[in-house]
């Protein structure tokens, strides 16, 4: 029995000595490896710079398929270097040209709005980006008061919707060698020494600026007519065999 209670306690020794060997195994062993950290560069890629555009608006003096020159009545608010100005604009395939009603081109007297990218700070250069084409056609009619031999006047009582501050007021319209004068409804051609004052008159016109614009005063603006079309004189009424 002696031998048996030393051969359990030695056991027990035995058993209590591996621990620390096993523990000092596992402290000799290498240290896990650490699974790598993956990094992400992100590459902000530079914003172009914006490319200041800039807006003015005028009547067409002339006009080619590569450029386009017109007076200047009206420019945006930082634009203002352009007003009253005659400006020439490049046209490229980039451009857009957007006609209005009636417009398949870019003519002499056309109202255009223009959207144009300068070349530098000066504005010596400008290519357009966006063309809007506007006939330059206004309507009036009323009564005829002086005739004179280049312009006449009329006392105008009704109006297109864009002319509308004529309304009710004096109107003097000049005349050209463009100027188109058809008498009554059968259409037979006159000329201004036709006209008679207290006659009724309708008159297409063209102006010397937007009436959009706030700064527009027609006391002061120009109106050139391209069809004039009066009463003349009254037909008898027919009499009876």
């Amino acid at each position: 029995m002696r031998w048996k209670g030393l051969g359990i306690a030695a056991a027990g020794l035995l058993a209590a000595a591996a621990l620390p060997l096993a523990a000092l195994a596992d402290n000799n062993q290498p240290p896990p490896s650490t699974p790598p950290t993956s990094t992400t560069t992100t590459t902000t890629t530079p914003k172009t710079p914006r490319v200041h555009q800039i807006w003015f608006a005028g009547a067409v003096t002339s006009a080619s398929s590569d450029a386009v020159t017109l007076d200047v009545m009206v420019t945006g608010k930082h634009d203002t270097q352009l007003d009253g100005k005659q400006v020439t604009v490049g046209i490229d395939s980039s451009t857009q040209i957007v006609y209005g009603k009636g417009k398949s081109s870019i003519e002499p007297g056309d109202l255009i709005g223009v959207k144009a990218i300068p070349s530098d700070a000066t504005l010596a250069s400008l290519t357009a980006k966006e063309i809007h084409v506007r006939c330059n056609c206004h309507f009036a009619a009323g009564t005829l008061g002086s005739v004179g031999s280049s312009s006449f006047a009329v006392n105008v009582s009704k109006t297109g919707p864009y002319d509308t501050v004529l309304n009710g007021n004096a109107v003097t319209f000049q005349v050209n060698g463009s100027t188109v004068f058809v008498q009554g409804k059968g259409s037979t051609t006159g000329s201004i020494s036709d006209l008679k004052s207290g006659e009724k008159v309708a008159v297409i016109f063209a102006a010397s600026g937007f009436f959009k614009d706030p700064n527009f005063n027609w006391q002061t603006a120009t109106f050139t007519a391209s069809h004039v079309r009066y009463q003349g004189p009254l037909q008898p009424a027919p009499t009876k065999p």
